[in-house]
């Protein structure tokens, strides 16, 4: 198993990872990651292959990349953004993004949105999961997955895996793909009965 049954691991894993796709190199220090980067052998195989491939990488590089798979410089050929994918005119902002932004309200969390960027963003719904947990909200957690995040991410993951060079982002693609599969069987959760456009 990729991950155990401890709350807490699934807790702060959702949180690192989600850091991951959603935090820029240059902000690692401030929230936290380089220290988590500078962890060996943490007893998850795909996890410390993937902080030694972020590691081992030129920071440079490692922005560029950031910039090219994450901010849309260039042509963007893995969006980060689940209404790209789950609506029909596969736009950001798009009613499931506002059909996610009302659940978030109902779990009592709601985003100071920075650069106007939607919530349904893959790394910060990772780190909604955590907040989740945290709050020992579970149902919360299952229907996060459910309804809003796996009728999307696994496809969001292999085009990113396509997209992004070999080296760290490949492997944080194989991360993110193995985190999400051991979380959702962790919560019973599949993906509920959605119109999937995956327009991407």
């Amino acid at each position: 198993m990729f991950i155990c049954s401890d709350m807490e691991n699934v807790k702060v894993l959702s949180r690192i990872i989600g850091g991951l796709f959603y935090y820029h190199p240059s902000q690692y220090e401030t929230v936290g990651i380089n220290a988590v980067l500078r962890l060996d052998n943490t007893g998850f195989s795909q996890f410390d292959k993937t902080t030694a491939a972020i590691s081992a990488t030129d920071p440079h590089t490692l922005s560029v990349w950031h910039d090219e798979l994450f901010t849309g410089i260039g042509e963007m050929k893995a969006p980060p953004w689940g209404s790209v994918y789950l609506d029909k005119e596969a736009v950001v902002f798009g009613d499931s993004t506002l059909h996610y932004r009302q659940f978030l309200l109902q779990c009592g969390i709601e985003f100071e949105a920075k650069h106007n960027e939607p919530e349904d963003q893959f790394g910060l719904m990772l780190m909604v999961i955590a907040s989740l947990i945290e709050d020992k909200k579970f149902d919360a957690v299952a229907e996060l997955l459910s309804v809003h995040l796996l009728p999307w991410a696994p496809h969001y993951l292999a085009l990113f895996q396509q997209a992004a060079p070999v080296g760290a982002y490949r492997e944080l693609a194989d991360l993110g793909q193995s985190f999400i599969t051991a979380v959702a069987q962790q919560f019973n959760a599949i993906a509920a009965p959605h119109k999937i456009y995956f327009n991407a």
